[in-house]
């Protein structure tokens, strides 16, 4: 495993370790979300640089893991009663990516029948305390917020934050070892 930003080892180290046991080809799957920019720029540049430090190495590149079924997994645990869904994002300054977030919403406010909404917790778009607050204009009451994000960290608490101060009466965890996206990283890998 490794890191883009933040933490070692970074993905170019670890693909290179991988050539030196005398292993020709690697997949290089991002534990992504979206499609944005460091699917589309980052990754490709660690592919590029390990196979021109290892002659021989080749690396794909897999697609993110985001898709409409962890929509399911969003809303699996929501309490009764709720009627109105924020799904809470990192945010990007890449339009195909807010837009997957907001058909994710919009998928996990039909399976519990409720108006949904994205909320990011950086770049242009709604914050999720913004969708809060559009979803209660529109009627809603007992909104939830839930985190379209793998693991913990810094933006999902941004998020959650900016929806909590908004008034959500729920707050979901991110999605972890969902089984659906357990299913998306093995399809992901195996496309690749």
């Amino acid at each position: 495993m490794g890191f883009l930003e933040f933490n070692e080892p970074h993905p170019v180290e670890v693909l290179r370790g991988i050539a030196d046991t005398g292993t020709s080809a690697a997949v290089a799957l991002p534990l992504l979300l979206t499609d944005a920019y460091h699917s589309r720029t980052d990754l490709p540049a660690v592919a590029k640089h390990a196979e021109e430090s290892r002659p021989g190495l080749a690396v794909a590149v897999a697609r993110p893991v985001g898709d409409l079924s962890l929509a399911k997994a969003l809303v699996r645990d929501l309490p009764y009663g709720i009627d109105g869904l924020v799904v809470c994002a990192a945010g990007t300054r890449v339009d195909d990516g807010r837009a997957h977030v907001a058909a994710v919403a919009e998928e996990a406010g039909r399976l519990l029948g409720v108006p949904a909404g994205p909320g990011f917790a950086s770049g242009p778009g709604p914050k999720a305390g913004e969708t809060v607050e559009r979803l209660k204009a529109e009627g809603a009451q007992r909104i939830a917020a839930v985190c379209y994000f793998i693991a913990p960290g810094i933006l999902c608490d941004t998020a959650i934050e900016s929806a909590l101060e908004a008034g959500v009466v729920h707050t979901g965890e991110p999605l972890g070892a969902a089984p659906e996206l357990l299913d998306l990283i093995a399809k992901r890998a195996a496309e690749a």
